[in-house]
Formats: structure tokens, C-alpha cells, sequence
């Protein structure tokens, strides 16, 4: 699993998620607690409205060091277009500390991407 080393003293730490080219799709982003089965923070939307697809971390980020940030995204991508790339980021006082993500083949009726990525601190 990849890991994004945050500086605890830093700025908020934000989430987002990408799908490009843009398709129809629509996803779920959970921050679980280290070490439990415990969601601490759920965000959802899609690609279809105009809204941003990225999130700001509750502070202080000390807090969320050993947390999973998962994101479980559904994309359709229909027959003769290209493929999609989804991906999960991990920022920092905008600089980016990780991401992580897969490629959506084309023909895809609806298919799902899931990624984790592990936050550590500095």
C-alpha cells in the first residue's frame, strides 16, 4: 500500500479524486481509523455536476497519522471512446504527497476502482 507523509504542522491535508477524460461516474471517499475498523470520515460525489471532487482533512493532522484514505469509484465508459484514469491524491500546502489509482477500459458499463492509500506522519 502507498503511504503519504504529511507534516503534522503543516496545513490541512486534502483528499481528492480524479477521473480523466471525465466519464459518468460517481464515487465514495472513506477515512478510516488506524488500526480499527472504524470509518472517521465519509465523502461522496460524482463526475457528472461542476462541483470539486476534493476534500480538506479535519486538523490537526497529527490525528489522522496510521489512517487508510480509500476511495471505491464507479466509472461507465461507453463502447468507441478511450479509457479513463482515476486517481486518489493526497496534498499538502499544495504540493502532492501520493496518489494512487488504475486505468478504466473502454466498454465498461460500470466499473469499479478501489484504491487505498495510507497516511503517515513526518
Amino acid at each position: 500500500m502507498k503511504e503519504a507523509k504529511f507534516n503534522p504542522t503543516g496545513g490541512p491535508i486534502q483528499v481528492s479524486v480524479k477521473c480523466e477524460p471525465n466519464r459518468n461516474g460517481s464515487y465514495t471517499i472513506f477515512l478510516w481509523e488506524a488500526e480499527k475498523n472504524q470509518i472517521v470520515k465519509e465523502f461522496s460525489g460524482n463526475f457528472i455536476n461542476s462541483d470539486d471532487d476534493t476534500y480538506e482533512l479535519s486538523t490537526p493532522n497529527g490525528d489522522h497519522a496510521g489512517r487508510l484514505v480509500e476511495a471505491m469509484v464507479v466509472v461507465a465508459i461507453p463502447a468507441g471512446l478511450g479509457p479513463s484514469d482515476v486517481t486518489l491524491s493526497i496534498t499538502q500546502d499544495g504540493a502532492e504527497l501520493q496518489h494512487d489509482g488504475a486505468s478504466v477500459p473502454p466498454g465498461s458499463p460500470g466499473q469499479l476502482v478501489d484504491v487505498f492509500i495510507k497516511l503517515v506522519s513526518k
